[in-house]
């Protein structure tokens, strides 16, 4: 799902979820040079997870600028790494495989609350970064 953020909630709402993967690709911005929406600190997936009772909710294909998804995803002797953190493990599994599928590293980075926040923008250490893991044919 990607939304607007003020548009989000409203998006959500009414929804019958019953255990479906919703894949958050949200961060609590307004179009530049607006500064971003308060959230008290939270992880914006967080606020998601309550905007979408009964769905398992996955943080993922967010942290990259647009232009580096349009790019092949094997690069540099590697594959781009995509980043995805969630509170469900069977969720987060399968958007794992989805991401291996389409040709991407996927880098689990724990939960919801912790692991999201790496890569919330703004603010997270790890957004915006077009990383490769590099296939090593060394034994490290």
């Amino acid at each position: 799902m990607s939304v607007n953020w003020p548009k989000v909630q409203g998006a959500l709402a009414g929804l019958d979820w019953n255990g479906r993967i919703l894949i958050d690709t949200n961060n609590n911005m307004q179009k530049p040079p607006l500064p971003p929406i308060d959230i008290a600190g939270r992880a914006s997936t967080s606020i998601v997870q309550e905007w979408a009772p009964g769905a398992r909710v996955v943080k993922a294909f967010n942290h990259h600028y647009f232009m580096n998804l349009e790019k092949v995803p094997d690069a540099d002797g590697g594959r781009r790494v995509l980043f995805y953190a969630g509170d469900d493990e069977g969720a987060k599994a399968e958007v794992a495989d989805l991401i291996d599928q389409l040709g991407f590293f996927g880098l689990d980075l724990g939960d919801v609350e912790h692991g999201s926040r790496l890569f919330q923008s703004p603010g997270g250490p790890l957004i915006a970064h077009d990383l490769v893991k590099i296939d090593s044919p060394l034994p490290f």
